[in-house]
């Protein structure tokens, strides 16, 4: 079973979910068409941390107790690779897994582990980086953050090394070499493998910096977010508010295609080795997963970054691909999906039995119904929420309806996802629609035990900027 996580790529980073982006992603596009495509899934914690908890374990995070971005120590009660594990399997990450401490296992019984091509050697809770203690073993005199790009600038560019120095070559590599090389032939493997990209630093090899770098580009902006931001000059290359500089931003939307890009054809890189032409493996059955942790808003409505409850920051890819497993493909599902999902599904595929935790209405289902061709539904509501400043927030999503309320204001946006895939109208003030959906979000509230506010306390944007978006 082979997991492919990327990070920060929203759902319409990969062009079979939008054709008109100008974005080449032909193998995932091949797998998940060809496989089942999954095109409402959604992060219930559109940040870093809390969203791998989720996929370590499938559990809400509500549940798994980590609603902001914080690096501490945690103790699970059980995780999806310990579980696999413990059912013989062998259990491999490369990449990223962004829990504290790093060398902590969590049920894998080898670990690559690199959080970010950027070196952080003095970090107190990133200082582990196997990627740049490779770099510098190679040459002494690379310095890796020599291209001056933090981990959350807009500022794209293209990497000041050589491709097959780049940090999703190497880890594209790290796993050929544990497919070819590492594996344990007597018994079944499962692969993380976790790719930093397309998060920033936005900068992809020169040939994809090349593909994109003339590659024109206009944000949506919604009528409510025209009171966003400032002027364009003199914005910290990190904010999340813009006004943006446009050419600034055609250079962040080059450097971020140009990372999906190179990542697609290292994915292929990837199965190619494998399934090479004439190996024994080219028949062996294996599962293959993909999803991203969360979306980024890409100057979307003068934002960015991640965080947020909009679909390009809330809304990720995710599909699901057998090969010589026998079954149906060319399926795409509307059911409302999400990171619990993933781990779920790959324990249902091995025959693994759920610990009663995942029994709850926001933890995990199994996708592999649906995988299967017996079509089915997830689940009928979905629940996220963030503690994050200016970000904080609870979201459901119900049928067409996602339902916003910006927790430290109390204002509330309501959109229409299908019919409205960028938000860009926001119908909370149609009473009898955004009654409908307090009531849902009211009872996710209730039955995780936190506030429910008076009706008196909320207040529908009906158009207009949340305030609280401007702020923290």
């Amino acid at each position: 079973m082979l997991l492919i996580t990327t990070d920060q790529q929203r759902w319409d980073g990969m062009r079979l979910n939008r054709p008109e982006v100008p974005l080449r992603t032909t193998n995932m596009d091949w797998l998940a068409s060809s496989g089942t495509n999954f095109t409402r899934a959604y992060t219930t914690c559109p940040v870093c941390v809390p969203a791998r908890r989720t996929l370590l374990t499938g559990l809400h995070p509500t549940t798994h107790g980590l609603t902001c971005y914080a690096e501490r120590e945690w103790d699970p009660p059980f995780t999806v690779p310990g579980l696999l594990r413990d059912a013989g399997y062998q259990t491999q990450l490369i990449g990223k897994l962004h829990q504290y401490p790093q060398r902590k296992r969590f049920g894998f019984e080898h670990m690559v582990r690199s959080e970010s091509p950027n070196h952080r050697p003095t970090s107190p809770t990133q200082p582990v980086n196997d990627y740049t203690d490779w770099l510098l073993k190679r040459d002494p005199g690379i310095q890796p953050n020599n291209h001056g790009i933090n981990g959350n600038s807009r500022i794209g560019r293209p990497f000041n090394l050589d491709e097959n120095l780049h940090h999703s070559s190497w880890l594209a590599d790290e796993a050929i070499d544990f497919l070819t090389q590492k594996r344990d032939p007597s018994c079944p493997w499962f692969l993380h493998l976790s790719f930093w990209a397309p998060h920033p630093p936005l900068i992809p090899p020169q040939a994809y910096w090349d593909f994109y770098k003339d590659t024109e580009h206009e944000p949506v902006i919604a009528g409510w977010a025209k009171a966003i931001g400032g002027g364009a000059i003199g914005q910290p290359p990190d904010a999340r508010l813009g006004d943006f500089d446009r050419e600034e931003l055609r250079r962040a939307v080059a450097g971020y295609y140009g990372l999906i890009h190179h990542i697609d054809d290292r994915i292929r890189a990837v199965l190619e080795r494998y399934f090479e032409y004439g190996n024994p493996r080219k028949n062996e059955p294996v599962l293959i997963v993909f999803t991203s942790d969360h979306g980024e808003m890409l100057g979307d409505h003068h934002l960015f970054r991640k965080s947020l409850p909009y679909e390009a920051s809330a809304h990720v890819p995710f599909f699901v691909h057998g090969y010589n497993m026998g079954l149906p493909g060319g399926i795409t599902s509307d059911a409302l999906v999400s990171l619990e999902d993933v781990g779920v599904t790959l324990l249902d595929a091995a025959g693994v039995a759920l610990p009663g935790a995942l029994d709850g209405p926001n933890e995990g289902k199994s996708l592999m119904p649906i995988v299967r061709g017996e079509g089915g539904t997830t689940r009928e509501v979905l629940f996220g929420q963030i503690e994050a400043g200016g970000c904080s927030h609870h979201y459901v999503v119900k049928g067409p309806m996602k339902y916003v309320r910006f927790q430290h204001t109390g204002e509330e946006q309501l959109f229409d996802v299908l019919s409205d895939p960028d938000d860009t109208t926001d119908l909370s003030g149609d009473a009898e629609r955004l009654g409908a959906m307090r009531t849902v979000l009211d009872a996710q509230l209730q039955a995780t035990g936190q506030v429910v506010r008076d009706a008196g306390e909320l207040e529908p944007c009906a158009g207009r900027c949340p305030r609280q978006l401007m702020t923290g």
